[in-house]
C-alpha cells in the first residue's frame, strides 16, 4: 500500500507524517520503519532492498520515502508498483505536488493507493486551526488579535507556530490585538490601507488601489474576503459573485475589476 500526503501546507504534512509513523511504531515496532531520501543515489538501492528482504522479527514494513520526484531511477515506478500490492509493505510518500513526470500513477485512483491533500487553510478553518494552535501552547486568541494573527500568517504555518509559541512566552492566558502590536507584528505592507482605498470616490484611484493589491501577491480569495469588513453595503453582491466563483463561472480577479468599476 502506498499513502501519499501532498499539498503546500508543509508543517501539516508533516504533523501526520510523524502520526503515521508513531502509530506504526506503537503497534509493531522501530524495526519495520525505513527512511529514504531518494535524491541521493545509494538510497534508491537501500529502498528496494529494504522492501523486498524478508525479515523474520518485523513482518510489515513501512518505508518512509522523501523527495521522491527528485529520483533518478527509472525502476522507481516500477518498484513502487510493485509495492502498492503488497500487504506487508507500507510506502509513505509526502510532497508538495501529488504527481510528476513518471509517477503520475500517483494522483490515480487505485484501492492501493491512499492520498490525503493539504491544502492551504483559509477563512473559518484556518482561523479555527489558529485558535485551536494557540490554545495547544497555552493561550487564548481574542477575535481581534485571532483575526489578525490568521491575516499576518496567511498561507505560512511554519511562521504561524514559530509566532504562537513566542506569543505562550508572554505568560497570559487570553491575548489581545495590542498584545500582538507589541511583538511588532503587521499585516503586508499597506494591505489594509489600499482595501481602504477601494471605496474611494475616484475612479482612477479605486484601480490603482486594486492594482497595487495584486502587486503584493496576496491570495485573491483573500482580497475578496476582507472587502467584505471593509465593504459591508456590498454583502449581497459579494453573496452572488461568490456563488459564481465557486460554480466556476468566473475567477476573483474578473469579480475584484467588477465590483471596483
Amino acid at each position: 500500500m502506498i499513502i501519499l500526503l501532498y499539498g503546500p501546507d508543509e508543517y501539516r504534512r508533516l504533523q501526520k507524517k510523524n502520526e503515521i509513523i508513531a502509530e506504526f511504531k506503537k503497534k509493531r515496532s522501530g524495526l519495520g520503519v525505513g527512511f529514504f531520501d531518494l535524491s541521493e543515489k545509494e538510497s534508491f538501492s537501500g529502498f528496494r532492498d529494504f522492501i523486498k528482504n524478508r525479515s523474520m522479527f518485523e513482518t510489515q514494513k513501512l518505508a518512509v520515502l522523501s523527495n521522491v520526484f527528485e529520483c533518478s531511477e527509472k525502476a522507481l515506478t516500477e518498484e513502487l508498483k510493485w509495492a502498492a500490492k503488497q500487504t506487508k509493505v507500507t510506502i509513505l510518500v509526502s510532497e508538495k505536488n501529488k504527481t510528476s513526470g513518471n509517477l503520475t500513477f500517483l494522483g490515480g485512483k487505485s484501492v492501493n493507493i491512499k492520498t490525503q491533500p493539504f491544502p492551504h487553510l483559509a477563512g473559518v478553518k484556518w482561523e479555527e486551526f489558529v485558535s485551536e494552535l494557540a490554545k495547544e501552547n497555552g493561550a487564548a486568541l481574542q477575535p481581534s488579535a485571532l483575526k489578525f494573527l490568521a491575516e499576518v500568517y496567511q498561507n505560512d504555518t511554519w511562521g504561524l507556530v514559530t509566532e504562537i509559541q513566542k506569543i505562550a512566552l508572554l505568560l497570559k492566558k487570553n491575548i489581545e490585538l495590542k498584545d500582538l502590536e507589541k511583538l511588532g507584528l503587521e499585516v503586508s505592507p499597506d494591505f489594509f490601507g489600499l482595501l481602504g482605498g477601494l471605496k474611494n470616490q475616484e475612479l482612477d484611484k479605486r484601480l490603482v488601489a486594486l492594482e497595487k493589491l495584486f502587486l503584493l501577491n496576496e491570495p485573491m480569495p483573500k482580497i475578496f474576503n476582507m472587502i467584505a469588513y471593509q465593504i459591508p453595503e456590498k454583502l449581497g453582491q459579494l453573496a452572488r459573485y461568490d456563488v459564481l466563483v465557486k460554480s466556476g463561472k468566473l475567477d476573483y480577479e474578473e469579480v475584484l475589476v467588477d465590483l471596483v468599476i
